[in-house]
């Protein structure tokens, strides 16, 4: 009776164990998802951010220019 109670409570505490690793699990998945949306925003942000700006372009100064071309395909490059 004792060993069968002992057995119960053992694998009672294997399962909460198992049960926490997976939702630690589950949330780091979460997290990522959710980062990536955030990431997804940020972007189309900065694409209307470059639009606008790609209009102003010829009022820069021809270092701001070349610094903006510059910083556009770099963005590009990793997009």
């Amino acid at each position: 009776m004792l060993s069968t109670v002992i057995t119960a409570l053992g694998n009672l505490l294997s399962k909460f164990f198992d049960w926490k690793k997976s939702e630690t699990e589950h949330k780091l998945e979460t997290d990522i998802i959710s980062d990536k949306k955030d990431y997804k925003k940020a972007v189309d942000i900065a694409e209307k951010i470059i639009d606008i700006a790609e209009k102003y372009k010829q009022e820069m100064s021809m270092a701001h220019r070349l610094k903006f071309s510059h910083l556009v395909q770099d963005f590009k490059k990793y997009n």
